[in-house]
């Protein structure tokens, strides 16, 4: 079995043609890519061997991203000069490379050290100066219990302390009507959201803050897009 000796994390982009792949269908068509790129990638040692290589969070179907992070486990040592090259041929079409960091071998696994994670959705239904109160209101909101289905039932939860950022801006600018239909400042805006992740305990979700905006303003708003910014890890300080 081959040792681990460099361990690199991939900060990448996802758009389409990729966008309509589940968290199963990215880990093998990364894997695909991976074996046919001979780069020195580590294998499990299961029965059936798979590369090491770990997603920080799951990334839902249809979500854009900009900024997600996966690590991967080398069994040489490549420089950056030569690893990105090779990322950027192995990589399915859709997925581009923003970013790579050379990690600790012994750091912690990095869905242990995701932190938070930064989001921004195009909403219709409001105007700008609602949603900047609306957005004023939940910040100054001690608590803001909430109720998530699992398995065995509902699990209440506060969303407050998830919230560690939240913002609006009218959706009348370039890069928010880039991507979709026109929207016009009186009848719509855009909302970034940081939210704390957390491997042990509750994380937040942009739909439930979306959710709770629209019981405030007793009316359900539309979700023009949801794009995911960027993953943050606990040595990092997430901003908006």
């Amino acid at each position: 079995m081959v040792e681990p000796v460099q361990r690199w994390r991939i900060a990448f982009r996802r758009s389409e043609p990729a966008l309509d792949l589940g968290p199963a269908e990215i880990a093998r068509a990364w894997e695909s890519g991976l074996a046919a790129s001979g780069i020195p990638v580590v294998l499990s040692a299961a029965a059936t061997p798979r590369p090491k290589l770990a997603f920080a969070a799951p990334l839902p179907a249809g979500r854009p991203a900009e900024h997600d992070l996966a690590d991967l486990v080398l069994g040489e040592r490549w420089p950056l000069a030569r690893l990105r090259p090779a990322l950027a041929e192995a990589l399915p079409d859709g997925f581009e490379v923003v970013d790579l960091y050379d990690v600790w071998l012994g750091a912690p696994a990095l869905a242990a050290a995701l932190s938070a994670s930064s989001h921004r959705a195009r909403l219709r239904g409001a105007s700008s100066d609602e949603l900047s109160g609306a957005v004023a209101t939940l910040l100054a909101t001690g608590a803001l219990p909430r109720s998530r289905a699992r398995s065995d039932g509902q699990a209440s939860y506060d969303l407050r302390p998830l919230i560690l950022d939240l913002a609006s801006r009218p959706a009348d600018l370039a890069g928010d009507n880039a991507a979709g239909s026109p929207l016009d400042g009186a009848a719509g805006a855009t909302l970034r959201v940081i939210l704390r992740s957390s491997s042990d305990g509750p994380s937040g979700r942009p739909d439930e803050v979306i959710l709770s905006i629209s019981e405030h303003l007793g009316r359900t708003l539309e979700l023009v897009d949801l794009v995911r910014e960027r993953l943050w890890t606990s040595d990092e300080a997430p901003v908006l």
